[in-house]
């Protein structure tokens, strides 16, 4: 039997890379990094003739809230990244990726099924009362900030082109000048409670007549870059390129919908490869700025003792998928995708099946940390996956290929709803970016 049939646990192999270096880069943003407020756009140009690691890109910065006229306690969301609505990759001024709107939304939809992916030192896991971990002592301000710290927080987890690209080692050789443009999100991710001195006076809605915004300061990002000693790369590179004619990269990238939702929600999108389908549903006052809500089952609130948690927990209201049933029966309310006149599931599911089928559409596996009632109340996502299973572990596009006729698809529930939920629809697709001598790059949607 060849020894490369034996299995690499019972192989005795090293190989080895000489000439190898690696260092950390900072880079400024070119507009100024001191009180970048909401809506505005940070960009950062990323270093040239150099190889590298988009999975090291990182985000560094202060944030704080500021409170308006009369407003009570402000807070920062979970997840700093909520405070990003959208990040857009640019290559000599071509667009890459366009990024999806709704980013933050869609980094919660993804944690919710697939396990928090956010920083529990530098992120900003969870949205605080009048204590927090990040500094000692506590926040009795109507304000949340930082003055004993610089640039607390940071975001090193990236959807789209800097978080999926592969090979994820980029030469930025082959390119041209690659850009990074960070979109700020409104200030209606913040929260606003009338008091933060108990659980009950968290989730209280203040009347105070002042909106609360959010800036930040002492902004810079790092990206880890690597170099080779000799030209074998190089040359590699130079003759996959002269025998294919192009390099071909591949990224995930999302298309957003968002719309009231009244028992039909449709979408359409032409693409090369339609993965997967993520569905969140949200309240309709979701951005109205106010007090946040008690994940349910954290011990807010808690009447019995099946309700208690081990600590107390919230999400804003921005953020906060709920099952939308009349009289919160879970059973009231099935759910089915249709794609040009395919239904999927081939029934009306219900909520605990879909939950199922979205468990079984995401890469990898986590043991949640929540119970159904949490998952009904706070985290209610589902996702459909459309290509073969570990597809993104083989860089095989596989998914469903709709360039030809647009895909005409539906989001249906049968049953009572409860008000009108805003329904977001995000369509993960992957893209390739098509290099080719001379700079020259093409993008296949």
């Amino acid at each position: 039997m060849a020894a490369g049939s034996y299995s690499p646990q019972l192989q005795y192999f090293l190989q080895r890379l000489s000439g190898f270096s690696t260092n950390i880069f900072k880079l400024e943003p070119q507009n100024k990094s001191d009180d970048i407020t909401a809506h505005q756009i940070i960009r950062f140009s990323l270093p040239s003739n150099a190889l590298l690691n988009t999975r090291s890109f990182a985000l560094h910065f202060n944030a704080e809230t500021v409170g308006g006229a009369g407003t009570s306690k402000a807070r920062l969301p979970a997840k700093i990244d909520t405070l990003i609505e959208r990040v857009e990759i640019t290559a000599g001024g071509v667009q890459i990726s366009q990024g999806s709107n709704y980013y933050n939304v869609l980094r919660h939809a993804k944690d919710a099924l697939m396990g928090n992916k956010c920083n529990p030192v530098l992120g900003h896991p969870d949205l605080i009362r009048n204590f927090s971990p990040i500094s000692a002592g506590a926040l009795t301000a109507n304000n949340e900030s930082y003055t004993n710290v610089k640039r607390p927080f940071c975001i090193d987890y990236w959807e789209g082109f800097l978080g999926t690209c592969e090979p994820k080692i980029l030469d930025a050789s082959i390119l041209p000048d690659l850009v990074i443009s960070i979109y700020l999100a409104d200030n209606k991710v913040l929260t606003t409670s009338d008091e933060v001195n108990s659980a009950a006076n968290m989730i209280l809605e203040t009347t105070a007549s002042g909106a609360a915004t959010f800036k930040l300061s002492d902004v810079c990002a790092t990206i880890e870059t690597i170099g080779l000693a000799d030209a074998t790369y190089d040359n590699l590179v130079a003759s996959m390129m002269s025998a294919k004619g192009f390099l071909e990269i591949p990224f995930k990238q999302y298309f957003a919908f968002q719309n009231v939702h009244s028992g039909n929600t449709r979408f359409s999108l032409a693409c090369q490869s339609l993965d997967r389908v993520w569905v969140a549903t949200r309240t309709a006052d979701f951005d109205d700025g106010k007090a946040p809500k008690a994940v349910n089952g954290s011990g807010v609130g808690a009447t019995s003792i099946d309700q208690l948690g081990t600590q107390e927990k919230y999400l804003g209201k921005y953020y906060n998928f709920h099952h939308a049933a009349a009289g919160g029966d879970a059973n009231l309310l099935q759910y089915q995708l249709q794609f040009n006149g395919a239904y999927y599931p081939q029934f009306p599911a219900t909520p605990e099946q879909m939950y199922q089928i979205s468990k079984n559409s995401t890469v990898g596996y986590h043991m949640d940390e929540y119970s159904l009632q949490a998952y009904l109340s706070n985290y209610f996502v589902q996702c459909v996956r459309l290509n073969m299973p570990d597809s993104e572990y083989s860089r095989l596009l596989s998914g469903l290929d709709t360039r030809s006729v647009n895909l005409q698809g539906q989001y249906i529930t049968t049953g009572t709803l409860a008000g009108t939920p805003t329904i977001n629809i995000f369509c993960e697709c992957t893209s390739t970016l098509r290099c080719g001598p001379g700079k020259m790059i093409e993008i296949v949607v």
